[in-house]
């Protein structure tokens, strides 16, 4: 409970900073931190309340230097990518598993994945799945972009089935093997606390992203009317980036199953970026 007090007194703080200092709209933020941080967390809690957690050993010390790699490559890496696409969708995919995956398993874990899937374990994500992409179809702007797009339901469908399974791998394995697999897996021996494995992971996973979001703010996809302050970047990772990570990392600590969380973050990304994704590999006009 003493790291959930922590962030939420971090968080509030840091929001208060960012409207005082940066004429912040502290609402969107709240938003993200009741349903992110509270509601969909609530919902995987509850639907893995009854999941056996698979056997995962622990990866050593040196991941979390590793950390350093991985921030660095956010903030510059990708933006080095050439802009012809689907040649940079292709080359972000290949760097990120190289950096994310492939080279941490080598260092650190050399541990065969478990990928049991089996009949709770598939309800787990469907349900948590069908949760995320209803809100998104409630809130989101991608069910808009979708029906402007005009696809013939054959098209659609298939556009639908290449996103998602792109994004397990481009955006679900490379994110949660590093983070949830490794880091919140280290970090929870480290602090001898699920939710401080939870919460330190989540908080990290934003600020990964702040040097980018100061130094590259063009080349991170988010839309600021202005280049941002150094306050603004920090801030904006803990209040808007750092939420997504809670409910993510619940079903990791309960299931250790790197298949739920693959296949759920896949979910969590896939109607904003189906008509992209179907533009950029030709699957749509």
């Amino acid at each position: 409970m003493k790291y959930v007090v922590a962030y939420l007194v971090l968080y509030l703080t840091t929001l208060g900073l960012l409207v005082r200092y940066e004429q912040f709209d502290f609402l969107e933020p709240l938003f993200a931190l009741v349903l992110m941080g509270g509601g969909f967390t609530l919902i995987a809690w509850l639907l893995t309340r009854r999941s056996e957690a698979l056997p995962v050993s622990e990866p050593p010390r040196g991941i979390l230097p590793y950390l350093l790699v991985v921030t660095a490559f956010v903030t510059w890496g990708l933006g080095a990518l050439p802009e012809m696409q689907p040649l940079r969708d292709v080359l972000a995919m290949v760097t990120k598993l190289l950096v994310f995956v492939a080279v941490p398993w080598i260092l650190f874990d050399r541990a065969k994945p478990l990928l049991r899937m089996n009949r709770r374990d598939w309800m787990i994500t469907i349900a948590m799945s069908a949760v995320l992409i209803l809100f998104q179809f409630a809130f989101g702007r991608g069910p808009g972009v979708i029906a402007e797009a005009h696809l013939p339901m054959g098209t659609l469908i298939a556009a639908v089935v290449f996103a998602f399974v792109w994004l397990a791998i481009e955006a679900g394995l490379v994110e949660e093997y590093f983070f949830r697999r490794l880091l919140q897996t280290r970090l929870e021996s480290l602090t001898r606390s699920r939710a401080g494995g939870i919460v330190i992971t989540a908080l990290l996973f934003g600020l990964v992203h702040a040097p980018g979001l100061y130094l590259r703010p063009s080349h991170t996809g988010e839309d600021f009317a202005s280049p941002p302050s150094l306050l603004f970047a920090i801030g904006y990772a803990i209040v808007i980036l750092s939420p997504s990570g809670f409910f993510l990392g619940v079903l990791w600590t309960r299931t250790r199953n790197l298949g739920i969380v693959v296949a759920v973050h896949a979910a969590t990304d896939l109607i904003p970026n189906v008509i992209e994704l179907a533009q950029h590999f030709r699957i749509a006009g």
